[in-house]
């Protein structure tokens, strides 16, 4: 049985209780939302960032607006402008480098038996992560539909993005460059949740996946991880890991996030909330971890001197 969570626990104590966990979890549900991305710097909703000025400033320069999210919604004139911006975005997410946050949490966990559900549309999990082991569960950049959802078929993307990236002149593309439905000729649209988004053959044969794996380890000793869910979308991940936490008698849960608030009361002894900066506190903790190994290897286990490293 996992340790039950203690009262005025410090950060570091709080570290390395997700990692006792880790060490003791038959598995590990991973949810992960924007703000794994956003501790890299790849930051889709503030204003005017570096990242933004660098992968989007022409777009934002024409067209008024000051950061992906707001070009996102932008209210183009026609599909010449508005897949322009939807090639640039795409393309973006698919060629940035992998971020520390996903490369550190690899560390983590990649000795244990593990499943990701993320919100996160942009290929960052895949770059590090087995695909077969996750969930986009709002679809992501890797894929296309038509807009009738004429059939339940979605399309490979990356080739269209970036060939439609480098056809790019003021921000717009030419008419016959506009993606098409090769079935019925309909305007093509990225595969993420929208209010025509397709949950058709692949996200339903996804979903199932996800839901198997929990059956299967529901009573055995399962954490699950949350990092970066904010308050945008909890429905999806937070809730539903904080609702299973609560019914599954062997489950544990942790939390890390920027404001991330205190847990409710329900499950307060079974789950670690960190109000910390991801980027730093993934960090720390492969650290910690390695720390931990080296002792081990040596045959001298001192907690407290991990802890204070």
């Amino acid at each position: 049985m996992f340790n039950l969570v203690k009262k005025g626990m410090t950060k570091e104590e709080k570290m390395q209780q997700v990692l006792d966990w880790i060490e003791e979890a038959d598995a590990v549900v991973i949810g992960g939302a924007s703000g794994m991305s956003t501790a890299n710097g790849f930051d889709y909703y503030n204003q005017h960032t570096p990242f933004f000025e660098e992968h989007f400033g022409d777009f934002g320069k024409i067209y008024g607006e000051g950061s992906a999210w707001n070009l996102l919604y932008h209210h183009y004139r026609n599909d010449e402008e508005r897949w322009a911006y939807m090639a640039r975005s795409g393309a973006v997410m698919l060629d940035l480098p992998v971020g520390k946050t996903y490369t550190d949490l690899y560390e983590l966990v990649k000795h244990k038996d593990h499943y990701i559900i993320t919100t996160n549309q942009d290929a960052q999990f895949s770059k590090v992560f087995d695909i077969n082991k996750i969930f986009t569960i709002q679809g992501d950049a890797h894929w296309m539909q038509c807009s009738e959802r004429c059939s339940p078929e979605i399309y490979p993307s990356e080739e269209t993005l970036h060939r439609l990236n480098a056809s790019i002149v003021d921000g717009k593309l030419k008419t016959e460059d506009v993606p098409r439905c090769p079935k019925c000729g309909a305007v093509m649209e990225p595969w993420v949740k929208s209010f025509i988004f397709q949950y058709g053959d692949y996200w339903n044969k996804e979903a199932d996946k996800y839901k198997a794996y929990l059956e299967k380890h529901k009573n055995e000793k399962i954490l699950f991880l949350g990092l970066g869910i904010g308050r945008m979308t909890p429905e999806f991940i937070k809730h539903p890991f904080i609702n299973m936490t609560y019914g599954f008698e062997n489950a544990r849960c942790a939390f890390l996030n920027m404001g991330e608030p205190e847990p409710m009361k329900e499950v307060a002894d079974k789950t670690i909330a960190l109000n910390v900066d991801i980027l730093e506190t993934l960090d720390q903790m492969v650290n910690l971890q390695k720390e931990r190994a080296s002792s081990m290897k040596n045959g001298n286990v001192d907690r407290k001197a991990v802890v204070n490293a």
